[in-house]
Formats: structure tokens, C-alpha cells, sequence
């Protein structure tokens, strides 16, 4: 996950750059995201920049429970809360709460390739290679479908998988995964 880390602190600062004024809709049909979950992304993210994972559950997991009663964050900041409050409970090592959260995040948007790849990693961490094959593939599968100015990590690089990187089943699975772009 700390490979990851950096990719998803890029994508945190999305979270972050409206600090002032307000964020317009990204479509007519979407709604003016609330100033109050707005406040707990950027509270969260601000945390979360610093490497202070744990402080940046609170605000991240408030601003969730709002998006649940109501949603209306744009899909992109959406994204970024996921991912960054999987991301810091999986950082301090609440693996349970990751997955639950990535999970859960895949019943709203099925495509969207970071979900499964931030599985993947939760599953490898908890030393399940079949969990963390499965969800590389399906990230993979939907590699295209990341947020502008991201790109789809090596999964080779990343530190959740280097307990898998001398098992040949997990290279075997990865060499097709790659190959078939």
C-alpha cells in the first residue's frame, strides 16, 4: 500500500485545491456539493497529505455517512473519498475497515479500476492471494477507467505485493494481466 501512497496523494490534492470559493457541479444534473462534506474531504485530505492517516479516518468517514444520507459530491471527489479513507485505514492497519470500504465503494461505481486495485492490496497485506489475484484482474479489466491525470499502478512496485512477487501462481497471474492490454 505505501507504493500506492503516492499516487493516491496526488489525487488527494483534488480534494483539497477548492479550499476557497466554491466547486461547480460537474454537470446540470449533478448537485452542488455540501459545504459541510466538503469541509470533512478537505479536513481529511489535509490530514491525509501529511501522512497523519489516522486523524484523516474521522473527517473522511463523516463525510461518507453524509454522501450515504445524501449524495452530492461529483464523481471524481466521490473517488477521492474512497479511496483515501480505504487508504488510511489500511495504512494503520485496520484492514477490516479498508476492505469494507473498497467494497463498498464498488457497489456504487463497478468500474472504476482503483476500487479493485486498492482490494487487491488489502487482500495481499492480509496474505490472501487468491483475494488480491481476483481483484487485479478486475482492475486490470478497468484500467482505463481511472480519474483524469491517473494512471493504473505496477502492481510489481508496490509493497503490498512483494510477499507474492516469488510466487509463481501471483506471476503467472500478473504476466497475463499486463500482457493482455
Amino acid at each position: 500500500m505505501k507504493a500506492l501512497l503516492v499516487r493516491i496523494l496526488s489525487v488527494a490534492i483534488l480534494a483539497v485545491v477548492p479550499i476557497c470559493g466554491s466547486v461547480q457541479a460537474a454537470a446540470e444534473d449533478t448537485p452542488k456539493p455540501s459545504a459541510e462534506t466538503m469541509e470533512y474531504l478537505r479536513e481529511g485530505s489535509a490530514f491525509y497529505l501529511q501522512h497523519q492517516f489516522k486523524e484523516a479516518i474521522g473527517p473522511y468517514a463523516r463525510a461518507l455517512e453524509l454522501e450515504k444520507k445524501q449524495a452530492t459530491l461529483d464523481r471524481t471527489f466521490w473517488r477521492v473519498l474512497i479511496d483515501n479513507l480505504g487508504m488510511a485505514y489500511g495504512m494503520t492497519g485496520d484492514l477490516a475497515k479498508a476492505k469494507e470500504t473498497f467494497e463498498y465503494g464498488l457497489t456504487k461505481d463497478k468500474t472504476y479500476p482503483m476500487f479493485y486495485y486498492n482490494l487487491a492490496c488489502t487482500y495481499a497485506e492480509m496474505n490472501d492471494l487468491d483475494g488480491a489475484i481476483a481483484n487485479l484482474r478486475l482492475g486490470y479489466k478497468y484500467k482505463d477507467n481511472v480519474i483524469a491525470g491517473e494512471q493504473f499502478p505496477d502492481p510489481a512496485t508496490d509493497d503490498s505485493f512483494q510477499r507474492f512477487m516469488k510466487n509463481e501462481r501471483f506471476l503467472q497471474a500478473l504476466h497475463e494481466m499486463q500482457a493482455a492490454k
